[in-house]
């Protein structure tokens, strides 16, 4: 079978990441092309099997309008010449792209957006429309989630299949023993999705109770100076830092105290699901659409909270930061999910599904 998956890049976060393992995965007994935007650098090594096609190369020099006419006329000439019998596409700009050109494509086409569909289209007439349009011509639907599939089958009529994300081998029997580190971390891009200031605003109340804690944010993004700013007046330049990305995360976070996923709305969030892997206590808030709600079973394997709720957010820090054994149990119980998220597990659920389409 020859697989294209389609997405604008392959450098950033949890979608480049599925679509580099997922490429591998099926490169074991499938011809795969990853047909990007770019040529930028993958955020996984690929099989060496695998084709990388790019739209344009960054040394190719044009102008904003250009660029993105080369893209297109590159992209027409790939599917007019292209032997694949089914795509998998991800992300909103290259599934609308896709589906635009629907009737010069003879095979399936698979899409797969991994954010919460509500925030996108709840708030937009003009991206509703065009959703309704176009993904009402797509052939099978992946969802991260099961709230993520009804709300596309409640305006579309269609159906999918739900496969939420694996967890890295990396991140797999990697606990540890002794004692942890006073940090309290989380990670992702410096956005408004993340609600970063949030967690720093909670944390300046628990640095009173818990002064001997740090809080180490990992990832980086277009508010890093606002929140930088915000940690200036707070007075907490000394106690919450900005790391920017790492290249060994795992290293960094495995021996905290504990992770916070802060978030407004997420898919199915890897940086939680790694951390609790990992065996780090875990706190999230309950954002749509569901992805924390399937990994964590409240006050058992991680806490729940509340969207933006700074005050929830603090008494559920200040529990596990003060009752150990609760801390320890939490951790323990987390790591389950590496069963049930296995990596051989999901992506042969992609592969099962792909090949059902056709």
């Amino acid at each position: 079978m020859n697989i294209t998956i389609f997405i604008g890049g392959l450098s950033g976060g949890g979608a480049e990441r599925v679509v580099c393992n997922l490429g591998n995965f099926l490169s074991k007994r499938h011809k795969v092309t990853i047909l990007t935007m770019s040529n930028d650098k993958p955020v996984s090594e690929l099989h060496k099997s695998i084709n990388r096609v790019p739209l344009i190369r960054s040394s190719e020099k044009y102008s904003y309008i250009t660029r993105n006419i080369i893209r297109l006329i590159k992209f027409q000439q790939y599917i007019r010449k292209s032997d694949t019998d089914v795509y998998l596409v991800m992300l909103p700009a290259t599934i609308n792209l896709m589906l635009l050109h629907r009737k010069l494509i003879k095979v399936p086409i698979i899409v797969s957006e991994r954010a919460d569909p509500e925030t996108r289209y709840e708030t937009s007439k003009v991206r509703k429309w065009i959703m309704k349009k176009l993904y009402s011509k797509a052939d099978g639907f992946v969802f991260q989630t099961q709230d993520s599939k009804e709300y596309y089958f409640k305006n579309l009529g269609k159906s999918g299949i739900v496969i939420p994300n694996a967890i890295n081998k990396e991140f797999i029997g990697y606990y540890h023993i002794g004692e942890r580190k006073k940090n309290i971390v989380s990670v992702g891009r410096l956005t408004e999705q993340k609600n970063f200031s949030m967690l720093i605003r909670a944390f300046n109340k628990i640095v009173k109770k818990h002064p001997d804690y740090n809080l180490i944010i990992y990832g980086e993004g277009p508010m890093r100076n606002e929140l930088q700013k915000l940690i200036e007046e707070l007075d907490l330049s000394e106690k919450v830092f900005l790391l920017g990305y790492v290249e060994d995360l795992k290293s960094n976070i495995v021996d905290a105290s504990l992770f916070v996923l802060s978030s407004n709305y997420e898919g199915m969030p890897n940086a939680l699901m790694e951390a609790m892997a990992l065996g780090i206590p875990c706190i999230s808030t309950d954002c749509p659409v569901g992805g924390p709600r399937f990994l964590i079973n409240n006050g058992e394997n991680g806490i729940l909270i509340p969207t933006n709720n700074i005050d929830k957010l603090e008494q559920s820090i200040d529990t596990i930061l003060s009752n150990q054994k609760l801390a320890n149990e939490i951790g323990k119980k987390g790591t389950n999910i590496a069963n049930e998220l296995n990596f051989e597990k999901i992506y042969s659920r992609w592969e099962l599904y792909i090949e059902s389409t056709l």
